[in-house]
């Protein structure tokens, strides 16, 4: 099994060298016009052209982890981007002057707006990619998006795309040569919602309408030249989800897997388990429940159509669309949650699935509202986990040069140690 938290090469090794010689230079931008969308499903001229192998960015967008480190937002300062190198312990923000305060866009570390971090590990070159949401100042406006580019020490900053039809999904994948991402939109024909699948030419960033889909739909995943994506309807009196494969290279669509969860009945606290699947590069893991509180994990390989029982009668249950899961160490480490039977509150088991031997463990972490430790990301030695969000207060320096204190929340990062993690010792590292 394939480790997700691959090293960026020789890359992250340079990287204390590398943020010594980091300029806070002024940004760049690969085009000089505005970017025009095309919404059209027939064959483009570019991606007719070999298109490399497709990486999915991952869940969060507030850390990124590699092997020897974690890409985090600041909650010590807002808009700072921050680095925890795991050989020194320490955190600094991505900027390389001392004498810098972090507050405008002459540094490296810091952009304005609401910021969002993505991490493409197959690009060495510029492997951060970095989002930001501007409120537009026209009523009735969407927000304007972003997505810049950066080195590994936050310097050549560089302007991807710019996209303000809709409201963008976060969830994103990209080759070396394209992004993708999901957004809502709204016909303006029909005045109905629809969520648009589009490509963006990374060279010129000019975006591309691939397919629009009358339902809600969610990237999931990408491996080889596809994306896995889901349609899903998660109401109170049905859950019908279909999870397929979009081909970039042929526009071709391949349903994979098709589930429906027992209507809701009104009185009960959980619903019955059901199936439910989550993607990793080219396989697809499925719980298929196989008794009352237990189910079987299955492995797809989605290049070859071969499929494996890898663990039986995992104590798992649950009633959603989708429970939390990372995959890392070669393991799938699952936190399912539900209702107490007395309606006193929340019940939350967590489970680290061996991939290759099917072994599984009982992991007895809690946080403090009873719910298992979700698990984020992984560093060579450390888990880093999320703990909900507190409130911060920080001095800032505003563009007509007055300074202003401000008060916002922030997650709150820890780190696990991973030996502590499967002993279930609570020891935990504050990330700031």
């Amino acid at each position: 099994m394939e480790n997700k938290y691959v090293k960026i090469s020789s890359v992250f090794l340079a990287f204390v060298v590398l943020l010594s010689f980091c300029s806070c230079g002024r940004n760049q931008s690969i085009y000089p016009n505005k970017i025009e969308s095309s919404s059209t499903n027939q064959f483009h001229n570019e991606s007719e052209e070999k298109i490399s192998d497709i990486n999915f960015l991952g869940k969060r967008d507030d850390v990124v982890t590699t092997s020897q480190g974690v890409y985090f937002l600041g909650p010590n300062t807002p808009n700072v981007i921050c680095y925890y190198d795991e050989q020194s312990e320490t955190s600094v923000p991505l900027c390389s002057r001392p004498e810098c305060a972090h507050n405008d866009e002459s540094c490296t570390a810091y952009m304005d707006g609401m910021l969002y971090l993505l991490l493409d590990d197959q690009n060495e070159s510029q492997p951060l990619y970095l989002y930001r949401t501007l409120e537009s100042v026209e009523e009735n406006q969407n927000p304007k998006i972003e997505i810049y580019s950066m080195d590994v020490n936050g310097a050549n900053r560089t302007l991807r795309m710019e996209y303000q039809s809709g409201l963008m999904d976060l969830p994103m994948a990209a080759s070396r040569e394209f992004l993708y991402f999901v957004s809502s939109e709204i016909d303006q024909s029909t005045q109905n919602s629809v969520e648009c699948l589009y490509q963006v030419n990374l060279s010129n960033g000019k975006l591309e309408k691939l397919q629009e889909y009358d339902c809600p739909t969610t990237l999931l995943g990408a491996y080889d030249q596809k994306l896995i994506l889901e349609h899903n309807n998660d109401s109170l009196r049905q859950v019908v989800a279909d999870i397929f494969e979009y081909d970039v290279i042929t526009r071709q669509e391949k349903e994979l897997f098709h589930y429906e969860a027992e209507p809701w009945i009104e009185g009960e606290l959980n619903g019955k388990s059901h199936p439910v699947a989550f993607p990793y590069k080219n396989e697809l893991y499925v719980f298929e429940p196989s008794e009352e509180r237990k189910a079987n994990l299955s492995c797809w390989d989605l290049r070859t159509g071969e499929k494996n029982i890898l663990a039986e009668n995992v104590p798992y249950y649950g009633d959603q669309i989708a429970e939390d899961a990372e995959f890392a160490d070669g393991k799938l480490i699952l936190r399912c949650v539900e209702n107490k039977p007395d309606g006193s509150g929340i019940d939350s088991q967590t489970f680290a699935i061996n991939l290759e031997s099917g072994d599984w463990q009982e992991i007895n972490l809690k946080d403090q509202y009873g719910l298992g430790l979700e698990v984020i990301g992984a560093t060579d030695n450390h888990y880093v986990v999320a703990l909900g969000e507190s409130l911060h207060t920080s001095d800032v320096v505003k563009k007509d040069g007055t300074k202003e204190t401000i008060s916002y929340y922030a997650t709150d990062f820890y780190l696990v140690d991973k030996e502590d993690y499967y002993k279930s010792i609570d020891e935990k590292i504050p990330l700031k």
